[in-house]
């Protein structure tokens, strides 16, 4: 009886906590606003004193032509399936938490709201609230956020005057996602997402956002197409915006037009973390007097920043363009990136990776069709401590002066692996190390292919640029104790960065007899020999009609005749090597074969009946072999060695390069939008 009467004890313990949790957990209450509904304003429905915090407020078709302010924390949504438009005098939704009450919490989902000529969409100043699905048009700004922890997913904003996305954020996270920016056409100023920060932010995440036809009109026109850390005038360095980790990636850009200044992406952030992936930008154009940098990183963390898998294409400007700029204080990697079409400019750059304090890697990029009447360089790389160049590609760099590739390790610099082509002038690597390692590169077609930093090659002498300390310990005396010792020190530094010792062996230079006179040591050292040579090798040399023979070109052998097969993963790869024949086929009577570390192949089908094939291979240099076809009686067999033809001499030297990067540089922190 008595184990009876606990069963029951227990029955009714559980069934008043059920209803315990029951009382404790009521269900939110929707309020129907609309024509025939309760309320026929989303105000009215909002202000009722029955509204409480967590509501619905859900809205059914009509136009509403009101401001709303939202005090209390509701999800204000359109009806499923209704179109429900707000006609806003000043500001379609408004999110406060100020005396009236707090809304911090509250979603808005699902509404067309047409601005007025300067007025905002959604303007939140509480915090965590949630923008999706609307459909902003108009009006100067389409939402501006000032508070903390905001997610604004899947948004359409359209036709606004100055910017798409404001936000000055106090704090918690930012999550920009899914949002279509489009048709932002402004004066002086033309913004898609604008984003500085009055606190400090943990998490900022721009992800799979599209931006087009954002255009600056005036005639100081800039635009700035995502920004973070916003600029204090024409003339100064940007504020850096305190976010610790930052995302921003699958971004499409393209359409903007301006007639001074655009920035792509302007990130400048105190950020320790920063990943910078897959974004797309192409078709940004300015004026006369112009520069355009397509995406701009400076990143002012200790952590790692990784700036990767970016595609650029289709940049011009008149002064300066450039299609990746990372700057990092701790460790840079810029990773298969992909920059092309960067033309007008008087200084073009396809990418600039500066690793202030630490080391930089750049990895697998592709850079080409960089042209200017005046300066163009391929991919500039440099680090404080340890410089990384491996298996970059660069082609189409042409301008009155032009370089491949720049690289600057201040304590090593290695180079590997790289395929670099030129036009027949200017330079393939300038380098400046204390310790530089260049092998198994590609460096072909240029008029230099090797060059050791040396000032009086590309500018001023150490002397001409020292001559204004020197003039002003003439002319003040009284100012030689403190001027002599900076004079000193600079005199000390420049020198140094004039003694690079650099180790170019084992690189393939498009001949098997490359000119001394291309390779420049300045005050430093230079080793070049011994370098790579082109072979090629039938396999088998004999076949008969209707076999074939795989025919293999490598420059895995150097000079001395060292076999670096087995390092054969340190290769360059990529483009490329002519296979022809003139009996049977190798595709054709010619086929164009990618490198791939090191080695490229054809086939030789013998399907033209018996005879000797002379089967060629060239890239600059030719090499052949022979393969004898049989018919079907067998009868004749030969085999000819490789041979070898030498490589032209084009070109002169050219001077210019590094003062224009650092022109470009200097722009990269100058060119900066008016408030």
């Amino acid at each position: 009886m008595g184990k009876r009467v606990d069963q029951r004890v227990i029955k009714a313990l559980f069934l008043i906590t059920i209803l315990f949790l029951g009382i404790n957990n009521v269900s939110a209450v929707q309020w129907d606003v609309g024509a025939g509904q309760l309320y026929t304003t989303i105000q009215s429905a909002i202000d009722n004193p029955n509204t409480v915090d967590d509501d619905i407020i859900n809205v059914y078709s009509g136009t509403y032509t009101e401001d709303v302010t939202v005090n209390k924390k509701l999800t204000i949504q359109a009806n499923s399936g209704d179109e429900v438009e707000i006609q806003a005098t000043n500001t379609g939704f408004t999110v406060v938490n100020d005396t009236t009450g707090d809304g911090s919490g509250s979603t808005i989902d699902g509404f067309k709201i047409n601005n007025s000529a300067t007025g905002t969409g959604i303007n939140i100043s509480a915090d965590n609230c949630t923008v999706k699905n609307n459909e902003i048009s108009g009006g100067a700004t389409g939402i501006a956020v000032s508070g903390a922890d905001t997610t604004l997913v899947d948004n359409v904003i359209t036709g606004q005057s100055e910017t798409g996305i404001l936000g000055n954020l106090t704090g918690g996270f930012f999550t920009v996602s899914g949002n279509t920016l489009s048709n932002i056409i402004g004066g002086t100023l033309a913004n898609g997402i604008t984003v500085s920060t009055n606190g400090s932010v943990t998490d900022l995440n721009i992800t799979g956002n599209t931006f087009s036809n954002i255009n600056a009109l005036g005639v100081n026109g800039s635009v700035f197409v995502i920004q973070l850390g916003k600029s204090k005038g024409g003339d100064g360095n940007p504020e850096v915006a305190n976010i610790t980790n930052l995302i921003v990636t699958k971004n499409m850009i393209s359409g903007i037009h301006s007639n001074i200044a655009i920035m792509g992406m302007e990130l400048v952030t105190s950020s320790v973390n920063a990943l910078i992936t897959e974004n797309e930008l192409s078709d940004l154009e300015a004026g006369s007097g112009s520069s355009v940098y397509a995406l701009e990183a400076a990143i002012i963390g200790n952590g790692t920043v990784v700036v990767a898998k970016n595609q650029i294409s289709q940049v011009t400007a008149d002064e300066q363009a450039v299609g990746i700029v990372a700057v990092a204080l701790g460790d840079l990697k810029l990773n298969n990136n992909l920059v092309s079409g960067i033309s007008n400019a008087k200084a073009a750059v396809g990418i600039l990776g500066l690793g202030l304090f630490n080391n930089a890697t750049l990895e697998n990029n592709s850079v080409s069709d960089i042209t200017s009447p005046s300066i163009a360089a391929g991919i500039v790389g440099t680090a404080l401590q340890h410089l990384n160049m491996f298996y970059n590609t660069v082609m189409g760099v042409n301008g009155a002066q032009d370089v491949s590739m720049v690289t600057a390790g201040f304590n090593t610099t290695t180079i590997n692996g790289n395929n670099l082509e030129g036009d027949g002038s200017g330079i393939g690597i300038v380098i400046c190390s204390f310790n530089g390692t260049i092998n198994y590169n590609r460096i072909v077609n240029f008029d230099s292919y090797i060059q050791n930093f040396l000032f009086s090659s590309f500018g001023p002498s150490i002397d001409e640029m020292l001559k204004p300390i020197d003039d002003a310990i003439k002319n003040h005396p009284e100012l030689e104790p403190i001027l002599k010792p900076i004079r000193d020190d600079l005199d000390k530094l420049f020198h140094e960065l004039e003694n690079s010792n650099t180790t170019a062996t084992y690189n393939w230079y498009g001949t098997n007899s490359p000119d001394a006179a291309k390779f420049f040591e300045g005050n430093g050292t230079l080793n070049y020999y011994p370098w790579l040579v082109l072979n090629i090798n039938a396999d088998p040399s004999t076949i008969n009609t209707g076999q074939s023979s795989t025919i293999t070109a490598d420059v895995y052998h150097d000079v001395e005749g060292s076999d670096h097969s087995a390092d054969a993963s340190l290769f360059f790869s990529g483009p490329q090597v002519t296979f022809t024949t003139n009996l049977g086929n190798v595709g054709s009577k010619s086929v164009a074969v990618q490198w791939a570390s090191g080695l490229a192949t054809a086939i030789l089908r013998a399907d033209e009946g018996p005879g000797i094939a002379t089967v060629t291979a060239a890239d600059y240099q030719t090499v052949k072999t022979m393969v004898t076809i049989l018919g079907e009686s067998g009868t004749s067999k030969s085999e000819v060695n490789a041979q070898t033809v030498g490589m032209q001499n084009t070109g002169i030297p050219l001077a210019g390069i590094v003062l224009a990067i650092l022109m470009v540089f200097g722009g990269f922190i100058s060119t900066r939008k008016k408030q």
